[in-house]
């Protein structure tokens, strides 16, 4: 592997369970044991105008609460429900989504810094396909724009683990359908774009060695 060569940024994509932020700490920390400047971002729920637009949708009752046994309250946006609701939510995160990459990946990588990122756009587009019940989303010009915020020095590297074992790896969602519902939307954004995709099923060990080796052969 060229040193010079190595990817500015990597971004872990994938459903919860996956094994997404514990994959991003171990390559950061592998990378900074090298000697590089490197740094995590995360990428969550978008703020800015995302979270007045959620409030609201909460109040009209387009939003689910689900609260589990364990007290946690998992909240399901159900915009589908309302068309006008479902047509603007995507540009909002579009927006959202322009200022986050700007600031989180690309200032950092053109300051010298690799970035690696715990979710991106894809997985944001996955949430958005699920909130507002359009599976052909990513098709579709918001789709397209926001799968085009990626920069072309960001590499996209899938985690995948079936629905049964994401559902026992995490304690704040309600139910196997809801994973299995994302878990589908990121094999239909998957296999349209390409992504290379690491079963998480196998062992930690033999997973972050595949991607190690990935990142040095496409570099």
């Amino acid at each position: 592997m060229q040193e010079n060569n190595f990817p500015k940024a990597i971004c872990l994509v994938g459903g919860d369970g996956t094994g997404k932020t514990a994959h991003a700490t171990k390559i950061i920390e592998e990378l900074r044991v090298k000697g590089k400047n490197c740094r995590y971002a995360w990428f969550g729920q978008p703020y800015l105008l995302s979270y007045p637009f959620m409030f609201l949708c909460n109040k009209l009752g387009y939003t689910k609460n689900h609260t589990l046994p364990n007290r946690i309250v998992c909240q399901e946006h159900q915009y589908y429900k309302n068309k006008a609701l479902a047509s603007v939510w995507p540009w909002i995160q579009l927006f959202d989504l322009s200022v986050l990459v700007l600031f989180r990946v690309c200032v950092p990588v053109w300051r010298g810094t690799t970035v690696v990122c715990d979710r991106f756009v894809h997985d944001a587009l996955v949430e958005l396909t699920a909130d507002v019940g359009d599976k052909e989303l990513y098709r579709k010009r918001i789709g397209r724009l926001i799968l085009a915020l990626k920069p072309s020095f960001v590499f996209i590297i899938r985690l995948n683990v079936n629905a049964q074992t994401a559902f026992a790896r995490r304690n704040d969602v309600p139910d196997e359908r809801f994973l299995r519902v994302r878990r589908d939307n990121y094999q239909i954004i998957s296999s349209y774009l390409k992504i290379k995709t690491f079963d998480a099923e196998l062992s930690f060990a033999s997973v972050h060695l595949g991607i190690m080796e990935y990142l040095k052969v496409t570099c």
